[in-house]
């Protein structure tokens, strides 16, 4: 029961994970519609301030709270948690209303230092009242998460992100016609809202919960203590999540500065900084939604094997998901190679997002087989390799942007970009063959789907423009090319036995213990008693 419990769990926050990105997809074409190029590059920005507040606020909170009301329940102390909730609360509260009113107070001034650009001060100050709501819904997803009820949290997130989108829709509409002040002073309403819908569901959730655990007798530690020991697990996440932060927030700021020294343009280089950070990214990122949908159930299961001992069966389930990541990877290449410009008109109307699509799609790849790899490797229990190259990439990087892309503008950029996730990813994969002692199969991996992939794109691109240059539209020939890059790419893969009867018979035996979990879900009761 337990190990069902726990793949529901992962279940559940994997369709959560999917479905806001796809939420925040829709969200991203809607808003450069409205807001074009330039206006993306300050929304970014904004978010950026924004996200650096919150994580000063609760950084490490929910983590924490787990922790310690796991620990309490573990050792039969229920009556300790109530306690708990109460100092999490508390010191929540102190951290988020500090964020808050440093954000609200000096709005103005980061927007001007940060941005350049004052539109921005009204949707940051309304953003501001959403960090203590916000922090407080830490504390309660670690309590659920604790008291393993993710469906709570995970149907909190998406409640939140479809008022989100409603709302953003919604109220920008209304005020599209009239200052982009107010623009943006709509987005940062919509998005408070949408967290305080979040945080009155969880917290009504969260009483009725407790309703079941009143008279719960027994001696508590004193506040004292349980603060001196949340702030022992919580300081070292936050500190890690500061610097990291802190590195992501200055290349942020530098990015757009490096442009505009560049070309000395503040209003095209934030056009480029917006058509690529909110724009192009999204899109090369959105495919591997559906990669970790399927690989993130897989990871107890190699967590499990890694503890009993099986080296062959982690060795085994990470070669076929390192098989399925390249295979999928490759041909997302082809597809933004062949389709790149058709796609960024549909999406964005845009002529200039097609060609970023294609130069960037080179090193999807190395960004799909990173994500992969972080994940194994936090199942192995090997997180902090995972965080050490990330925080040494990060620094790199800024190093990068600050010294080039004042000589070599845009195109600087993208070859940092490139090198970034080139290195990251051979740091990753190679700590995780390291670790499984796996070896690299070349030519089933790569070279293989590299020949069927390119072959697939570039045969289905003719037909396109050969026999239906004239015959549908840009929308319907978009959809047949895709269709027809993969009914001729999964053939070509057993053709060529890239894929073998194997390998379909392990997708089968994970597609199985995926409808099982989904009809456990299903069957499970509100309140779960602990088995």
């Amino acid at each position: 029961m337990k190990e069902q419990n726990l793949l529901v769990s992962t279940l559940l926050l994997t369709a959560t994970s999917f479905f806001t990105r796809t939420i925040g997809m829709i969200s991203s074409i809607y808003l450069s519609r409205i807001l074009g190029t330039e206006g993306m590059g300050i929304y970014e920005l904004v978010m950026s301030i924004y996200m650096t507040a919150i994580i000063l606020a609760s950084a490490g909170l929910c983590v924490t709270v787990s922790r310690m009301i796991a620990e309490a329940l573990g050792a039969g102390n229920k009556h300790h948690i109530s306690h708990i909730m109460k100092v999490a609360f508390s010191f929540g509260l102190v951290t988020s209303l500090t964020a808050s009113s440093l954000l609200f107070i000096f709005a103005s001034k980061l927007s001007l230092f940060f941005i350049h650009d004052t539109h921005a001060t009204l949707g940051l100050r309304l953003l501001s009242f959403s960090i203590p709501f916000m922090t407080c819904s830490s504390c309660l997803k670690g309590y659920f998460y604790a008291n393993k009820k993710t469906i709570f949290p995970a149907s909190a997130d998406i409640i939140e992100q479809i008022i989100k989108v409603i709302l953003l829709i919604s109220l920008t509409r209304f005020y599209v016609s009239s200052s982009i002040t107010y623009t943006y002073g709509a987005i940062g309403l919509g998005l408070t809202i949408g967290e305080i819908v979040s945080w009155s569901y969880m917290l009504s959730l969260f009483f009725v919960d407790r309703k079941h655990h009143k008279n719960l007798n027994g001696k508590a530690p004193s506040k004292i203590k349980l603060l001196m020991k949340l702030l022992s697990i919580l300081l070292p996440i936050a500190c890690i999540s500061y610097l990291s932060c802190i590195l992501l927030s200055i290349e942020n700021t530098l990015i757009p500065a490096g442009l505009r020294q560049y070309n000395g343009n503040y209003s095209e280089s934030m056009s480029l900084f917006g058509m690529i950070k909110g724009m192009v990214i999204p899109i090369l990122c959105f495919p591997a939604a559906f990669l970790t949908a399927f690989s993130t159930t897989l990871i107890p299961e190699i967590a499990k094997a890694n503890v009993l001992k099986l080296k062959k069966r982690v060795t085994y389930t990470t070669s076929r998901v390192l098989q399925l990541t390249f295979i999928l990877s490759i041909f997302v290449v082809s597809v933004f190679i062949n389709y790149g410009n058709e796609l960024g008109f549909i999406l964005y109307k845009s002529e200039e997002v097609g060609p970023l699509l294609q130069r960037l799609s080179l090193v999807i790849p190395f960004i799909y087989v990173e994500t992969i790899a972080d994940g194994i490797l936090k199942g192995l229990n090997q997180q902090v390799s995972c965080l050490r190259y990330s925080i040494f990439d990060s620094i790199i990087r800024v190093m990068l942007i600050y010294f080039l892309l004042p000589i070599k503008g845009v195109n600087a950029f993208i070859g940092i970009t490139m090198l970034s996730c080139i290195f990251t990813s051979t740091l990753n994969f190679n700590k995780l063959l390291e670790t499984t002692h796996l070896k690299l199969k070349l030519t089933n991996w790569i070279l293989k789907p590299a020949v069927a992939s390119a072959f697939a794109g570039c045969y289905s691109r003719l037909i396109i423009n050969r026999l239906l240059r004239y015959s549908f539209g840009l929308t319907t020939k978009l959809f047949l090319g895709l269709s027809l890059s993969v009914v001729l790419y999964i053939p070509l893969l057993f053709l060529i036995q890239t894929i073998s009867m194997e390998d379909l018979s392990w997708l089968k035996r994970q597609l199985r213990a995926l409808k099982f979990s989904i009809r456990t879900l299903n069957n499970m009761p509100h309140n779960p008693t602990k088995s």
